[in-house]
């Protein structure tokens, strides 16, 4: 089998729910990268990878010029040699960012191929430890809505049977943050899991002083608190509060990864395996987790048909993100969740293919 084309999609699909805000970006539409992947046996892969601020442009571009060509005549069936020296083209311009982000859109494209020609889904090929999946909810916590908004749209997250929320927080005033967070106790009451997701903005200090206050609110993991690159501020606040970290979101390598399990740095592993290089690292870093009786909880916007594979394959992966809500449908056989699970995909491949109505009606390049 030998790979004949390389096709790229740029595409910017807009939410059709409201804008959605955090501390760090107002979100109104999402940028994908879209790679299919074609094989002289009539096989064809797809990958993608994607953004959630503008750029994703420069992906398409080393894409198209660098690696497309490389990969014509190449076995899809040695991915790991033709990702390794498709890696090593990038000495200069760098190996992770835009090149990684190509990089894992090619690798689960490649998966895809492998995954169609065994005719199996992912999990299955890895071999699943559970046959469903836990969801826990982040699309009603958004920062742009007052306090009784948040709290409504809370509470309805729990209504309709999840018993595990996330909420962000990284308000110029800390002091909003904890009302908020307060508020929202209050409204779900004390059988449901809250999380909490600050999204960088803090320094060592503010995470110290609010860590300790939202330890009064029972919350169950306090998210991405300060900037990712600073590990020795991370293991600093482990050893200061009691609530649990969890990082990952904006962690690029397993070496960071293994920096951040070794220093005592992170209680839950947030990997990506859109951040990462995809699949293979993502089960190399779940592993090193699973070796320090670590929790993974992957980072997940609208990956989610992705990551509840690989948790149903991974036995220290107790939940999966359930975000975007309204970005749902806009993959083939799109993934469910029902009374707060998700529901495994049957079909064979990896699943992750955009409707041809997106990849035509939000096509930019």
């Amino acid at each position: 089998m030998k790979i004949t084309k390389v096709e790229t999609y740029l595409l910017d699909v807009p939410l059709k729910q409201r804008a959605i805000t955090d501390s760090q970006t107002k979100l109104e539409s999402v940028e994908f990268i879209a790679v299919r992947i074609d094989t002289d046996e009539g096989i064809s892969g797809w990958g993608f990878n994607w953004n959630y601020t503008k750029g994703t442009r420069a992906v398409q571009a080393i894409i198209d010029d660098t690696y497309a060509p490389m990969l014509i005549g190449k076995d899809p069936l040695m991915y790991k040699n033709v990702l390794r020296e498709l890696h090593y083209t990038n000495h200069f311009i760098g190996q992770v960012g835009v090149t990684r982000v190509g990089l894992c859109a090619i690798e689960l494209a490649l998966w895809d191929i492998k995954l169609k020609i065994v005719n199996m889904p992912l999990w299955k090929y890895l071999g699943p430890v559970k046959s469903k999946v836990k969801a826990y909810n982040t699309d009603g916590g958004w920062l742009q809505g007052t306090e009784s908004e948040l709290v409504k749209d809370m509470a309805f997250l729990v209504e309709r049977g999840f018993d595990a929320v996330k909420m962000k927080i990284g308000l110029p005033d800390p002091r909003e943050d904890y009302h908020r967070v307060k508020a929202v106790r209050k409204a779900i009451g004390d059988d449901i899991k809250l999380m909490v997701d600050v999204n960088t903005v803090w320094d060592l200090k503010t995470s110290k002083v609010w860590g300790h206050r939202l330890e009064e609110l029972d919350v169950y993991w306090l998210e991405e608190p300060m900037n990712p690159f600073d590990k020795k501020a991370h293991a600093e606040l482990a050893r200061s509060i009691n609530i649990p970290l969890a990082v990952g979101e904006t962690i690029y390598t397993k070496y960071d990864f293994r920096d951040y399990i070794e220093m005592g740095a992170v209680d839950i592993v947030q990997a990506d395996a859109t951040k990462l290089s995809g699949i293979d690292e993502w089960l190399d870093v779940a592993a090193l987790a699973r070796c320090y009786n670590l929790e993974v909880i992957p980072h997940t916007n609208v990956q989610q048909k992705l990551h509840v594979q690989l948790a149903a394959a991974s036995s220290n992966v107790p939940m999966v993100e359930y975000c975007y809500e309204s970005l749902v449908d806009i993959w083939e056989n799109p993934i469910q969740v029902v009374n707060g699970y998700y529901t495994l995909p049957e079909e064979p491949g990896l699943g992750c293919k955009l409707t041809d109505k997106i990849l035509t009606e939000c096509r930019i390049g």
